[in-house]
C-alpha cells in the first residue's frame, strides 16, 4: 500500500469513527489526538526539527475541540477549571515553542493525561497502558525525549468534529 493510499484509508477510518461516535467518545478522541500531537511536537522539538505543525494542531484542538465546547452554565466549577487548564495549556505551548523547550511540552502532556484517562473511562474505553505512552518526568533530558463539563451542546459536537478533521 502506498503512503498516499495509507493516508487516505486512515482519514476515511477517522471520519467514520468520528461521525458515528457519541459525544463522550468525541471528547475522548479529541484528548487522544491532542496528546498525540503534543508528543510528536515534543519529540520534534527535542530533535531540533520543526514542531510548529504538530503544536499548532494541538492548540487548535484545545481551542476548537475542547474549550469552545465547554458548557459553562451546566458544567459549573468543573467547566471553569477546565477552561483555566485549557487557557494555561495554550499559553504554555506557545512559551515552549518560543523557548524551544520540550520539557514544557511534557508538562502540558502530564496535565492532560489524567483528563484524557477520565474521559476514556467515561466512554468505556479505559486502557491500562494509556498513561505510560505519554507520562514522563518533566526533568527528562532532550536525548531521552527523542529515543467535567457534563453535557456537550450540539454545536460543541460539530466543533469537535471539525477539530478532529483539521488535526489529521
Amino acid at each position: 500500500m502506498t503512503m498516499r493510499a495509507h493516508r487516505t484509508y486512515a482519514a476515511t477510518q477517522r471520519e467514520t469513527s468520528v461521525s458515528s461516535a457519541k459525544p463522550v467518545e468525541l471528547v475522548a478522541m479529541v484528548y487522544q489526538r491532542l496528546l498525540d500531537h503534543l508528543q510528536t511536537g515534543k519529540i520534534q522539538m527535542a530533535e531540533g526539527a520543526d514542531s510548529s505543525e504538530s503544536l499548532t494542531k494541538a492548540i487548535d484542538l484545545i481551542t476548537t475541540g475542547l474549550e469552545s465546547c465547554l458548557d459553562k452554565e451546566r458544567g459549573g466549577e468543573i467547566a471553569q477549571n477546565l477552561a483555566f487548564i485549557y487557557d494555561w495549556a495554550g499559553k504554555e505551548i506557545i512559551r515552549a515553542r518560543l523557548r524551544r523547550d520540550p520539557e514544557m511540552i511534557q508538562g502540558v502532556i502530564n496535565a492532560f493525561v489524567p483528563l484524557a484517562e477520565a474521559w476514556l473511562e467515561h466512554a468505556g474505553q479505559k486502557d491500562e497502558t494509556f498513561a505510560s505512552k505519554y507520562l514522563q518526568p518533566v526533568m527528562a533530558t532532550a536525548k531521552s525525549l527523542s529515543s467535567k463539563a457534563v453535557g456537550t451542546p450540539s454545536s460543541g459536537i460539530n466543533g469537535m468534529n471539525a477539530a478532529l478533521a483539521a488535526s489529521a
